[in-house]
């Protein structure tokens, strides 16, 4: 037994011979150094923690293997290979929140955020496949609702807690510092987002004053850091398909569809016989018709099945052939899968006193609505130079997108002007195509009266909307001291439209048509902000003050122009161009329109913290809009906002189980001037068949004249909205989980709104006026965990909603409800009514 011990002991310090003390530090990729960091031996329980500076130090067997974790990080492993030093850069593996984020005109650590300030996972988003990098927002930030037709390139519809203005209520973007009033951004580029916040109440929003009544959603492009020279190529390509379409509950069978006609006309208390029968035939026995057009096989060559056509008597247009159809399928019809391609190459590096990222990407979707494609390609540059104190750089993308097809907003107008309402619309027993190949329709009574939606998207798959943008800006930065810096910005966003449209002759509708006419349309604008800003950071002690002070101006200049002819001698895409020769000179038509909008705006914020415990802050804005009359152009929208950071109370200092717990507050004030330009005076017009008379009445002669096409209002003010926001922020489990909460409510007063005005009145344009009380309370949340599983594996989840609701407090005192916005061809469906 003795010498069983000695062989032991021996074995043993042979072993503890190998081994050797190894140190290092542990930084991020960026160079930041990370302390918590789990440094283990590889199939031991042996293990250390990096200090604050990202140290460790352990001793470990020369031949063995060191592994590095930490939560938010990919866990590496290194060989020993008897090195005493061992550095280690670890790689993001979840998504971590930055710590410092843009909330108006200069950045705030994400800690020190007394307003209701959502901030996108980022990381997340990339994931996903789409146009528009709105569409990517939806469902990941609460209190916020994306809506779009889910044709590639369409508009999405941002809201920001729901409604506040009877006029517009999309949210204010602000884009490398650049403000952006509309809600069109699919020049941009998903693939160069670098971080989203989303500020959701005046507390927060208020720095940008008139402009930021439905929130504001600040976009900062990816950009350049020292280091060597990366290069990426990403390439992706896939199949979208449509899922749970219309034919998941529309009938498809063209008996089916008819029982519930002929039980419409019996619970009317109609008689059998009273049933149309001239396409089923006898209602008590309905069949599928041969034919459902010729359908004047009855009395007289009256509305009736015709059993018996002859095929050959076809002519194209007058004198169509259809058969009748056993079940059509309206949704596979028109709806299939459809591929996309989309490339990105970025190229980003730096050195100690320059930075750059530059980006080019190109994308081709095809929609799976047929005869729908969309395309895009970008260019991008970001770049930063260092001179001492000074810093110069610019944000600039160049982007042209092209959308073809005629359903990029579908529907618009009436809803069976688009091509899901007229899917819908269209019965079973109407085939795609006539007996010669053209398409069919409901040319017989009591089949409807719409084209064939796949006629539709045929006749407009050479429909083009193009638009070309320039956008960014030039930026210019100086620290006087180590507590003061002054930022000049100058940005632009210049963009040039153009449309082109044709509506084909309809020779198979029950109403046809057989004029067919061109719509050319080209738009362009001008937008550019020049912003000046100096800012003072200090810390005394456990006091910390930041200072903000700015003055801003902006203008934007937009001009458009229109024509039309209709009856063109060809239809081939070549041919269709406003000349007088092409088609019929006397239906040409012109028009145009421009517009132009100032806004003077000074601002500033205090920021206060003591010992990063107690928060206040202060924002004051005063804005001067071209867009109101002199004596009611300026408005001013201040705001407030305090915190409380009860995890650095004594009492709750030992808690183990809160590493972040905090209250807030914010209260404020924002406008909204989003109102055509000039409405608060008279504006005059005329035109051709309008207000140009020919007196003398030799028929080739004409005098022009003018009237009044709207009525002005001196009066207009500001609307204005306060809001209100309680909050609470905790993080919990050494900070892997998360909970932040918002109770709000917005109370819009002075709304703008655009009455309309009865006939009688006359054709001028009613006034703008200021009317009626809004009132919008709601709920926020987020829940959110990661942490990791085994020594690589690393996961997160988050689960966020939202429930607000919007009431109308008043109107005008006596008006109980109006109609609008969007009508029917059976009237206005949509009533807003007081208490609703």
């Amino acid at each position: 037994m003795g010498m069983c011990v000695l062989f032991v002991m021996a074995v043993c310090g042979t072993a503890r011979g190998q081994d050797v003390d190894v140190t290092g530090r542990v930084t991020s990729e960026d160079g930041s150094r990370l302390p918590a960091v789990t440094v283990r031996i590889r199939g031991t329980n042996t293990s250390t923690v990096t200090d604050a500076e990202g140290k460790y130090f352990i001793t470990a067997p020369a031949d063995g293997v060191l592994l590095f974790n930490r939560i938010g990080y990919r866990g590496v492993g290194q060989s020993i290979g008897k090195r005493t030093t061992i550095d280690v850069a670890l790689e993001r593996a979840i998504s971590v929140l930055p710590e410092v984020v843009v909330t108006g005109y200069t950045s705030q650590k994400r800690a020190d955020i007394t307003g209701a300030v959502a901030i996108a996972n980022v990381e997340s988003i990339e994931r996903q496949t789409s146009t528009s990098v709105l569409q990517r927002l939806d469902g990941r930030v609460p209190g916020v609702t994306v809506d779009a037709s889910g044709s590639p390139g369409s508009r999405s519809t941002v809201r920001i807690r729901g409604f506040t203005s009877f006029q517009n209520n999309d949210p204010l973007y602000i884009v490398d510092g650049t403000p952006v009033e509309d809600s069109y951004i699919n020049w941009l580029n998903p693939n160069d987002i670098g971080s989203i916040q989303v500020l959701k109440d005046a507390s927060a929003a208020s720095i940008y004053g008139s402009r930021a009544s439905n929130g504001v959603v600040i976009i900062e492009t990816k950009k350049g850091r020292p280091g060597r020279r990366q290069v990426s190529l990403d390439v992706r390509t896939g199949v979208a398909s449509p899922v749970n379409g219309y034919d998941s509950f529309l009938m498809q069978d063209a008996l089916q569809y008819f029982q519930v006609v002929k039980q419409s006309y019996l619970n009317a208390g109609f008689p059998i016989d009273s049933v149309p029968s001239n396409i089923f035939g006898n209602a008590a026995s309905p069949s599928v018709p041969a034919y459902i057009w010729p359908n004047n096989c009855g009395p007289k060559q009256a509305a009736g099945l015709c059993t018996s056509v002859d095929e050959n008597s076809y002519a194209f247009p007058n004198t169509l052939i259809m058969r009748g159809s056993p079940g059509t399928d309206w949704w596979k019809a028109v709806f299939s899968p459809a591929a996309f391609a989309d490339a990105n190459l970025g190229v980003s590096g730096g050195g100690e006193d320059h930075a750059y990222n530059v980006s080019f990407n190109y994308l081709n979707q095809d929609g799976t609505a047929a005869y729908n494609r969309f395309q895009r390609g970008t260019l991008r540059v970001n770049t930063t130079f260092g001179i001492n104190k000074v810093s110069v750089g610019e944000n600039i993308t160049l982007s042209r997108d092209e959308q073809y097809g005629g359903i990029p907003n579908d529907p618009g107008g009436y809803a069976e002007d688009g091509i899901m309402g007229k899917d819908i619309l269209m019965q079973p027993v109407i085939p795609v195509y006539d007996i010669n190949g053209y398409f069919a329709s409901g040319k017989a009574v009591g089949l409807g009266n719409q084209t064939n939606p796949l006629r539709a998207a045929w006749a407009q798959k050479d429909n083009l909307n193009r638009n070309t943008r320039l956008f960014g800006n030039v930026f210019a930065g100086f620290d006087m001291t180590n507590r003061i810096s002054l930022k000049t910005r100058f940005g632009f966003n210049l963009n040039q439209a153009a449309y082109k449209q044709y509506n084909p002759i309809t020779p198979e509708n029950s109403e046809p048509s057989f004029s067919n006419s061109i719509r050319d349309s080209s738009a362009h604008s001008t937008d550019w902000t020049w912003s000046n800003t100096a800012t003072y950071a200090g810390t005394f002690g456990r006091h910390g003050v930041t200072v903000l002070l700015g003055q801003e101006v902006n203008e934007r200049d937009s001009r458009f122009i229109a024509g039309g002819i209709s009856n063109l001698l060809s239809t081939a895409p070549n041919d269709r161009y406003l000349r007088d020769v092409l088609g019929d000179a006397r239906t040409k038509t012109v028009n145009d329109s421009a517009g132009i909008g100032r806004l003077l705006s000074f601002f500033g914020k205090l920021d206060y913290n003591f010992s990063d415990k107690y928060y206040l802050n202060f924002t004051l804005r005063r804005d001067g809009s071209s867009a109101f009359a002199p004596d009611h152009r300026w408005g001013t929208f201040p705001a407030v906002g305090a915190a409380w950071r009860l995890s650095r109370e004594p009492f709750l200092s030992g808690n183990s189980f809160f590493s972040n717990l905090m209250l807030r507050f914010g209260w404020g004030i924002t406008g909204n001037q989003r109102i055509p330009a000039g409405r608060y005076a008279h504006q005059f017009g005329g035109g051709v068949g309008d207000t140009f008379y020919d007196i003398g009445g030799t028929g080739n002669s004409g005098l022009p004249g003018y009237r009044e096409t709207a009525v002005g209002n001196p009066n207009l003010e500001w609307e204005k909205n306060k809001s209100t926001n309680v909050g609470v922020d905790l993080d919990a489990f050494d900070g892997k989980g998360s909970l932040s909460v918002d109770v709000y409510q917005r109370q819009t007063s002075n709304m703008l709104f655009d009455p309309r005005s009865p006939g009688t009145q006359g054709r001028a344009d009613a006034p703008i006026v200021n009317i009626g009380e809004m009132r919008n309370r709601g709920i926020d949340f987020s829940i959110g965990y990661r942490g990791n599983l085994g020594e690589g594996t690393l996961w997160s989840v988050n689960f966020n909603g939202s429930h607000y609701k919007n009431k109308i407090v008043s109107i005008d005192g006596v008006t109980q409800f109006f109609f609008g916005p969007i009508s029917t061809r059976f009237g206005n469906q949509v009533i807003n009514k007081v208490g609703e």
